[in-house]
């Protein structure tokens, strides 16, 4: 696995906390908190690339609304590359990081340099321990049950 020291390879958590504007920075996943952290750094002039191990961003959204918002988020400069994971990270002498990515098709191995990366997958709601079921809401696995005007069922 990839070791998050909140520093130079960070959660979501970490890339809040950053002293600086990176140079740039490698988003590793394309759900709704890769591409919010990925956008707000790149508004602040860091040159952000995300690899998506699927072949599409946005996950569990429409397909021709992620279709959509891809373009909107590549004029704004982000880099996509899908079908693709990363398989390293590694520290540098100078700082940077190597990032060894295997594409998913023909596992062909590219290593690009960044200044930070951020692991944005395998986040999960936590609603552990809120004592939703002694409230009676209703859950759809891990996530509170919520109808089309975002409303509960209390």
């Amino acid at each position: 696995g990839i070791d998050i020291d909140e520093k130079d390879v960070v959660s979501s958590t970490g890339a809040l906390e950053f002293d600086s504007v990176p140079e740039s920075l490698l988003v590793v996943g394309a759900g709704v908190i890769g591409l919010e952290m990925g956008s707000v750094w790149n508004r602040l002039g860091s040159k952000v690339t995300v690899v998506e191990f699927l072949d599409r961003i946005l996950p569990g959204v429409d397909k021709d609304y992620a279709s959509k918002f891809q373009k909107i988020l590549q004029k704004q400069g982000i880099t996509f590359q899908l079908n693709q994971g990363v398989k390293s990270v590694d520290k540098q002498s100078n700082g940077k990081l190597s990032v060894s990515i295997e594409n998913n098709s023909d596992k062909k191995i590219t290593k690009t340099d960044f200044d930070k990366v951020l692991i944005a997958i395998g986040r999960t709601p936590f609603t552990e321990g809120l004592g939703l079921d002694t409230m009676n809401i209703k859950m759809n696995r891990r996530q509170i049950d919520v109808n089309d005007h975002w409303q509960t069922n209390i």
